[in-house]
């Protein structure tokens, strides 16, 4: 009896002096990510025919194909006038869900190809993402909505 109550108090002390090892803090030192550029994608995002052909096409991580998206739109938004961006989201309500979803603080960031970079992509994938964007855009939209995306696009 006094042989199992000094292996268990042994064994439990020698539990006290092991320490954990976080592998959180460990991949932060060597990858830190900024956390206002980290979003929550919800799962009716991902399931977003869009979204689920960006990840599948291009490789990328539904976080990135989300932040990539928002990031062509708000361009596309600013190449527009205000009244056919409001136009084009009551045909294509994703749009503006998407462009709502983009992580905290990445449009403020500068141009689309360093907000590419923030979500770890090469400003190079701009030019994937922008056909598959338009396209998707296009399927919803009007026929003359289609002209002033292909215009907004193409600036």
């Amino acid at each position: 009896m006094r042989s199992i109550t000094l292996t268990t108090l042994l064994l439990f002390g020698s539990l006290q002096t092991v320490s954990a090892f976080d592998f959180g803090s460990a991949m932060q030192t060597v990858a830190p990510v900024t956390q206002a550029l980290t979003p929550i994608v919800d799962a009716k995002l991902t399931s977003n025919p869009l979204i689920k052909n960006i990840t599948t096409t291009l490789g990328v991580t539904p976080t990135q194909a989300v932040g990539g998206t928002a990031a062509i739109i708000n361009d596309a938004k600013a190449n527009m006038k205000p009244s056919d961006f409001t136009a084009l989201t009551k045909q294509v309500p994703q749009a503006k869900t998407l462009l709502g979803a983009a992580p905290a603080g990445l449009l403020a960031t500068g141009t689309v190809g360093s907000q590419f970079s923030a979500l770890g992509m090469d400003a190079s994938m701009v030019d994937k993402f922008s056909p598959l964007v338009l396209q998707y855009l296009q399927n919803g939209a009007t026929p003359s909505m289609d002209k002033i995306l292909t215009a907004a696009f193409a600036q």
